[in-house]
């Protein structure tokens, strides 16, 4: 059994079905995240506010090209248990009460709150977080941005790497980055790489899961 734990976004989503296809008997865990287009900063200048809202109506129109249409649908058998929690529920039991009940040697996360370390003892297998970021030259946040305004944007990336009490530190097991695509901009070269990864990692992990191999991160 392999545990999800994952945000409620396009992409999210789109990575769960990308293990239902390759493994079975899933459980998903959906954080509620915040709104995909935030409301606009009050703080900012009318020009200002207008960028904003184009950068997330860009992001948006890009996810749902890259993700909507390709998601499958995800209440197949293979996904055995669906929890939905949201950030309160790291520090009240739920999500502890959950992982605890389901005594799984894989948990993989992506895009949610960092997980206590008083409630990730009790996953005593493979602990891994994937991170939207080519770790360790982006680590932090909106780490798909960073590298095209740094002028390097073969540097945006993704990292699988292990579960610590440092964000984004811990051994990387797995990475991959984008495939250049002169037609892209900012958000579909980031989605690009999301679903680059998406498709490779299940099928990767499944072989050495055969192989029964040891998954040593560096």
């Amino acid at each position: 059994m392999i545990i999800l734990f994952t945000g409620d976004h396009l992409r999210h989503k789109y990575f769960v079905d990308s293990f239902s296809k390759v493994f079975e008997d899933l459980v998903w865990i959906i954080e509620k995240r915040e709104k995909f287009i935030p409301d606009m900063d009050k703080n900012f200048n009318t020009e200002i506010q207008k960028l904003q809202k184009k950068h997330f109506e860009k992001r948006h129109s890009a996810e749902n090209e890259f993700f909507t249409a390709k998601a499958g649908d995800l209440s197949s058998n293979r996904i055995s248990q669906i929890f939905k929690i949201n950030q309160l529920d790291f520090f009240n039991g739920k999500l502890k009460k959950i992982l605890m009940k389901k005594k799984s040697k894989f948990l993989i996360s992506y895009g949610v709150h960092k997980i206590p370390e008083n409630i990730l003892k009790y996953v005593t297998g493979y602990k891994w977080n994937v991170h939207g970021g080519l770790s360790p030259w982006y680590r932090g946040v909106i780490t798909h941005f960073w590298p095209s305004y740094m002028l390097e944007p073969e540097y945006t990336g993704m990292t699988l790497h292990e579960t610590t009490k440092n964000i984004d530190g811990g051994n990387i097991i797995h990475q991959s980055i984008s495939t250049l695509n002169i037609n892209d901009g900012i958000h579909q070269n980031a989605c690009r790489v999301v679903k680059n990864f998406s498709d490779k990692l299940p099928k990767l992990l499944y072989k050495n899961i055969q192989k029964k191999k040891k998954l040593i991160g560096i």
